[in-house]
């Protein structure tokens, strides 16, 4: 690579005057300094990160260290809330992802460290509780999509709770009091936040929810996270007393479900409305009628959090991201299917 030495050979200038050009001294004519950008570009030369920090200037660098989000195509909307906030500020993104080794986290952060970011985020693919081990140091440092208790950092995390609640909303508003609740894996922060947020709903609508027909549509199997939902299924449908509508735990097992319906002769929304959650795109908008559900707003909390970043904010707060609905066409009034 060309260095500061080779730009000022081929200009015929002294190494001091360069240096002037990429502080941006104005002490240069406008001759030399053209003559050193020609020299640059014909070099290809590119001053180095360390460099401006030697010079006392910020690198521009940020980091985040992601925990298996690079890998999972729903939440990687996170990295381009951060990006986004990136292109506008003029910083470069440095992603290094964990595979969720804690040792690998550490050796990510000492190396974020060593080139001088200037922020760095932590990025879960799920909404959980975390310990951050690594030494930050003074580095501006916010959660998305996690958080630790007690807070020592900003932390930006979506409202579950607020999201189950609005999941029952659309079902309530609609007439429905035979619903069943297909939730996430036992014991996930999303999963708990969003059955309280049903049950509030329920509460306010005077309806009392059926013990049976709150179960898990998902299950912790590797690659066979949806194994018992045909089993579920065959539970909520096993009487003539059946639900008119079903909330599910995410988009992609919705889907699953609308499939597992159609085999069972059932139409979808007309003898049985359905409500997923996250608003997957690539799912809720390829269905036909397009699926009714609750979205997760990765991109707002990447946005926010690498704004809390780039504002160096430490106050150790908790902000919670709206889960707004998404009406489409998977939820009618039960008196269009003749069933109440």
């Amino acid at each position: 690579m060309s260095t500061i030495h080779d730009v000022a050979e081929k200009a015929g200038v002294s190494i001091k005057t360069v240096s002037r050009v990429l502080n941006d001294a104005s002490s240069v004519s406008e001759k030399t300094r053209q003559k050193i950008e020609h020299a640059m570009q014909t070099l290809d030369f590119a001053p180095s990160a360390a460099a401006r920090m030697l010079r006392g200037r910020p690198t521009d660098l940020v980091a985040v260290i992601a925990e298996q989000l690079t890998t999972t195509p729903d939440s990687s909307e996170i990295i381009k809330g951060i990006q986004s906030v990136c292109e506008q500020l003029g910083k470069m993104l440095l992603i290094g992802e964990t595979g969720g080794h804690a040792a690998t986290a550490n050796r990510l952060v000492a190396d974020m460290r060593e080139r001088r970011v200037e922020a760095i985020m932590f990025a879960t693919p799920f909404h959980a509780q975390v310990t951050l081990e690594p030494i930050l140091g003074a580095t501006p440092t916010v959660l998305a999509n996690c958080f630790e208790v007690p807070a020592r950092f900003p932390q930006i995390v979506p409202d579950d709770e607020g999201g189950g609640y609005a999941a029952g909303q659309l079902v309530l508003q609609a007439g429905h009091k035979k619903i069943a609740l297909l939730q996430l894996i036992p014991h996930m922060v999303a999963t708990d936040l969003r059955l309280q947020g049903f049950l509030r709903a329920m509460r306010e609508h005077g309806v009392t929810p059926r013990e049976q027909w709150l179960l898990h549509g998902a299950a912790p199997i590797p690659d066979a996270e949806f194994s018992h939902l045909h089993d579920a299924i065959d539970r909520l449908f096993a009487s003539r007393d059946r639900p008119t509508a079903i909330l599910c735990g995410n988009d992609k097992m919705a889907l699953r479900v609308i499939f597992i319906l159609q085999r069972r002769g059932l139409r979808v929304p007309d003898d049985v409305s359905v409500v997923g959650f996250d608003d997957f795109r690539l799912i809720s908008e390829a269905l036909d009628p397009g699926l009714t559900t609750v979205a997760l707003p990765y991109r707002e909390i990447g946005a926010l959090a690498a704004r809390r970043a780039f504002a160096g904010d430490s106050v150790a707060d908790t902000v919670r991201v709206p889960c707004l609905a998404v009406e489409r066409g998977t939820v009618t009034s039960p008196a269009k299917g003749k069933r109440g």
